[in-house]
Formats: C-alpha cells, sequence, structure tokens
C-alpha cells in the first residue's frame, strides 16, 4: 500500500519510469506462461503423426474426388480423435489411423441446394492402414436414391507415389 501511495504522489516522469518497467515484467510473465503451455502440449500421447512428404510416408488425398461417381472432396479435421488444423492432403507415417472428414458436396443430383445431413455417428470417420510410398484417395460418397440418408466415407484409389 505504501510503494502504490508513493508512486501515485511521485512525479509524473518517475510515474512514466515505473509504467515502462511493468511492460518488460509482464510480457516475461507472457513468454513465461507460453512456455509453459507449450511444453504440457508436448507430451508424448498428444503428438500427431505427421511425416515429412517423401518416399517413406504415405499421402493421402482428399481433395479431388470423382463427381461423376458421386464421390465429392474431404477435408481432413482429425486424426485418431486429436483436431488438426483442416486441411486436404496429409503426409502419415506407416501405420493405421482413424480420419474424420469434413465433405465438400455441391451440386450432387437429387439434393435440394441447402439441404444438411444428419450427422451420424462414423459416418465422417474412416479407418486406414497406410503404406510408405503409396497415395491414398478418400471421399464422400452419396447415394442419391436416398438424398437423407448420410454420406459414407470411403477409399476409392491407392497408388504407388
Amino acid at each position: 500500500m505504501q510503494i502504490s501511495e508513493n508512486i501515485n504522489n511521485s512525479s509524473p516522469r518517475n510515474r512514466r519510469l515505473v509504467s515502462v518497467f511493468r511492460v518488460p515484467v509482464l510480457l516475461a510473465a507472457f513468454v513465461a506462461a507460453a512456455a509453459v503451455s507449450t511444453a504440457q502440449a508436448q507430451d508424448p500421447d498428444d503428438e500427431l503423426p505427421f511425416a515429412k512428404p517423401g518416399p517413406a510416408s504415405a499421402m493421402i488425398v482428399g481433395a479431388l474426388g470423382r463427381p461423376a461417381q458421386y464421390i465429392y472432396p474431404v477435408e481432413f479435421i482429425e486424426i485418431d480423435g486429436k483436431n488438426i488444423f483442416p486441411r486436404e492432403v496429409v503426409w502419415l507415417e506407416p501405420g493405421e489411423y482413424e480420419l474424420t472428414v469434413r465433405a465438400f458436396i455441391t451440386n450432387a443430383p437429387g439434393l435440394r441446394s441447402g439441404t444438411r445431413f444428419r450427422e451420424s455417428e462414423g459416418h465422417n470417420r474412416i479407418t486406414v492402414v497406410v503404406e510408405a510410398g503409396k497415395e491414398y484417395s478418400i471421399g464422400v460418397k452419396y447415394d442419391n436414391s436416398e438424398p437423407t440418408r448420410p454420406f459414407n466415407t470411403v477409399l476409392y484409389r491407392v497408388e504407388d507415389n
């Protein structure tokens, strides 16, 4: 209490000096808090299986689709239940993964504009086993004979990369 009274009663120059010294202290506290949260985020259980592009990894593509076969593009939004920044292509280490996707269905026959799909459990997920040096194309297949039925996530092509 005594210090704050002294600061309030001091000259404007001294108050500016105290204010200038508060900024670095607050900045240092912020940096320390960010470092602690980063260290916590690097828990081995939270690591994602992303790999560098190349022959030792698998390329998973959701961008193309085959609209003539009612297979539409997707974005990947989760890997093994862990959220990722949405993307159309991911490179993964060889292994088994459960991928969650977001569909991009546009102008599907029999589907009115603005129709929303009921998101049923499991319809936007697919489990894949990927090998190094291969490209996997994943999309959602829409059945226009039953417009109210949700789409199915499918693996529609595997190629050597």
